[in-house]
Order: structure tokens, then C-alpha cells, then sequence
């Protein structure tokens, strides 16, 4: 049975008229917003300390701290970007399917190294970590999709880390989304957190201009740090004050093409745990043109932020690597390291095949698909098992 786009087609209309009346709203907020952004613009140790008594009161309050810049900060790059080596990973992974006939993980992480300036060509990597017996199992059961793809995210940094050691500086490290690891509070995750903070402790030690970046970001981090003054500085209320404002819609009008914003402190329930050097920072950063604006939150860690050079260099490589690519700008050495590292359908079951030649080699028999894949298969269907 099809989609039932009949049943479907007075809920989209639905939608329409609830979005064309949200668009007044959605106004009056956003000139709110940026008459606080201008009024607080220079108050930074005020709001330093207004976070600090939102916290006090709201453990769980996530938005942007202001550093020494000007909430209205925004600065060009400069063109063209120094040499420099890039080393840009991307994961993609294979979760553990109780319906298959062989349960095994995957975790595949490629890199796309270049050397700018250089003339020479590009080198790409690929790591691939099968995960089956005890490093499926935790105490819930199974691996789940999170924990995969955090033991994905570990990895990334820690084959970084590795190959940034052996480089001569500057080196810039790249990966898509961000710096904060997300999952560290749940199921066996301790360890790998600490592995993480390791790798990116090695990455510290060596100097290296290291960022997470998150392409069309729609959080809200320094609208919300706004909104503490309309709550009272309680922190409960900060993220509603302007609610349906994103942060790139506040800066929309302000970064012109190259420009980045003022640094930021991520403040959030996890980044306590990134100390000293490692503390989270990030910038807001049009990557695009005049005809066609591209944003990007830029996570960044201490250790950058306290070297000018490195800021500056790491805003330039961003600026002048997105608009290698054409119409639409995304940095080319991710966009790389994404088609290096994708599991392809074949490449899947050739995997499979493979395992399964391995445990009859091995003499021991293989489970059949559960009832449910088998059926699936046959429908050829394309929802995600349960």
C-alpha cells in the first residue's frame, strides 16, 4: 500500500497555514533578538556572569558564553589561505542487526590528506574496524545505533591525532559535526570518552589547528544566552524568549561572505568534562557568497583560540576550501573524506559473505535470517528494522 497522500493532503495544507502565520511571529521575535544582540553587544563580563547564575539554578543549560569579542563581532578572512596540510576524516558504520544471519558491527573511517600549494596530489585512507563478540555486548544488551557511531567518532580523532603526529606544521585536522561527543553519559561509554579526550589531548601536544564542522547549524546557543536576560537570569525560560530564532538567522545580515563572528564558549551539560586546554569554543563563519550565503558553526578547542595565527588560518582554509566546490560551498577535503568513507550497499554484503565463509571454515553453522528479514528481503522493502 502506497503512501496515503489523499489522508495526507489536508495536513500538508495544514502546514502551510501554520507556517505562513508563524512567519509574523517569527519576525517580531527576530527584531527582538537583534535589538538585544546590539544592546548586550559590549556587556560580556555581565553575561559571563548572568550564565554563571542561570547555571546555578538550571544544570542543563546549553548556550554560547562570550569570551573577549563583541557579541556583533565579524571579521573577514584573508585570502588567499596560507599552505598548510589538511587532514579531513569522515566515518560511516554498520550496526549490529539481531536479524541477520551473521551480527558484527562496523566502523569505517576515511581520510583525505593534502598538502596546499603543493602541487602534489591528494592521498585518501581508509581504516575499517569489524566489532563482533564481547565489543557488541554492554550492559543493556545489543550495541546500539549510538554506541556504534560513538565508537565511530573515537576513532576519527584518535586516527587524526596518529597521522597529525607525522606531519610538519601547520597541520588542520577536519571533521564533520561537531567537537562535543555526544553519548558519553550512557551505556559502556566511559572508556571510550577517555580514549576520545586522549586523542584529542595527543592533538593539543602537537600543536595541531584541530575543528569540528557543523554545516547549516540550527541551534540556538547565543539567542538563548540573549534570553537569560528576558527570564529573570534564571536559565529555565532563556531558550523560549525568542523562540523559533536561530542563531544564523540573528547573523544572517551581519556576516558578509569569509566573515566569521566572535568566539564563543560552548556551555553544556558535558562541557565541564573538556578542561584546561580542550575547553569547547566555537564561531559562526559564511562560507559562501554574496548570491548564495553559506553557514557553518566552526567547534574549536582552547588551544586554538589562544593562537591568533591558528584562528586566522583555520578561518581562511574553511573560506577558501568551500569555494572549491562550486555553487554550493562545503569545505572539499570533508566532502572527500565522506565518499571515502560510506559503506556502499555491495560493499555490505560482500562483508557478510565474507564473515559467513569465515565461521564455516571455521566449522561452525550459521544462523538463518529471523522471519521478519526473510520476509522483508522478499517485499524488498526499505523500513528500518525494529
Amino acid at each position: 500500500m502506497p503512501v496515503n497522500y489523499i489522508n495526507l493532503r489536508d495536513q500538508i495544507k495544514s502546514m502551510g497555514e501554520d507556517a505562513r502565520s508563524r512567519q509574523g511571529q517569527l519576525h517580531e521575535a527576530l527584531l527582538r533578538c537583534r535589538e538585544a544582540l546590539s544592546r548586550e553587544a559590549e556587556n560580556l563580563i555581565d553575561l559571563q556572569r548572568l550564565v554563571e547564575q542561570a547555571l546555578a539554578q538550571n544544570k542543563a543549560l546549553r548556550c554560547a558564553v562570550p569570551v573577549s569579542e563583541p557579541l556583533t563581532t565579524h571579521l573577514p578572512a584573508g585570502l588567499p589561505a596560507p599552505d598548510c596540510i589538511l587532514l579531513a576524516a569522515d566515518g560511516s558504520q554498520i550496526t549490529p542487526d539481531p536479524h541477520d544471519s551473521v551480527l558484527y558491527g562496523l566502523v569505517n573511517v576515511g581520510v583525505f590528506r593534502m598538502q596546499t600549494g603543493s602541487g602534489k596530489a591528494p592521498d585518501q585512507f581508509t581504516t575499517s574496524t569489524l566489532l563482533y563478540g564481547d565489543s557488541l555486548q554492554t550492559e543493556s544488551g545489543l550495541a546500539s545505533e549510538d554506541l556504534v557511531g560513538l565508537l565511530r567518532d573515537v576513532r576519527e580523532r584518535q586516527i587524526l591525532a596518529k597521522m597529525a603526529q607525522q606531519e610538519t606544521a601547520p597541520v588542520v585536522t577536519l571533521t564533520d559535526g561537531p567537537l562535543e561527543l555526544f553519548g558519553e553519559p550512557r551505556l559502556k561509554s566511559d572508556r571510550e570518552f577517555g580514549q576520545y579526550m586522549a586523542a584529542l589531548q595527543d592533538l593539543a601536544l602537537a600543536g595541531v589547528i584541530t575543528a569540528g564542522y557543523i554545516s547549516r547549524p540550527r541551534a540556538a546557543l547565543l539567542v538563548t544566552l540573549l534570553g537569560l536576560r528576558e527570564d529573570g537570569g534564571t536559565g529555565r525560560g532563556a531558550d523560549r524568549a525568542f523562540l523559533g530564532i536561530s542563531d544564523i538567522m540573528l547573523l544572517a545580515d551581519l556576516l558578509a561572505p569569509g566573515e566569521r563572528s566572535a568566539i564563543f564558549q560552548l556551555q553544556s551539560m558535558s562541557s565541564n568534562k573538556y578542561e584546561g586546554r580542550t575547553a569547547l569554543h566555537f564561531f559562526y563563519l559564511n562560507v559562501g557568497s554574496a548570491s548564495r550565503p553559506a553557514f557553518a558553526r566552526v567547534e574549536i578547542p582552547l588551544w586554538v583560540v589562544e593562537d591568533p595565527d591558528a584562528l586566522a588560518l583555520l578561518q581562511s582554509v574553511l573560506v577558501e576550501q568551500s569555494r572549491q566546490i562550486g555553487s554550493v560551498p562545503y569545505p572539499y577535503p570533508l566532502l572527500r573524506a565522506h565518499e571515502i568513507a560510506v559503506v556502499k550497499l555491495p560493499e555490505k554484503q560482500e562483508l557478510s559473505r565474507m564473515i559467513q565463509a569465515e565461521l564455516l571454515r571455521q566449522g561452525l553453522p550459521l544462523e538463518q535470517k529471523s522471519e521478519k528479514q526473510f520476509h522483508k528481503d522478499i517485499l524488498g522493502t526499505t523500513r528500518k528494522t525494529k
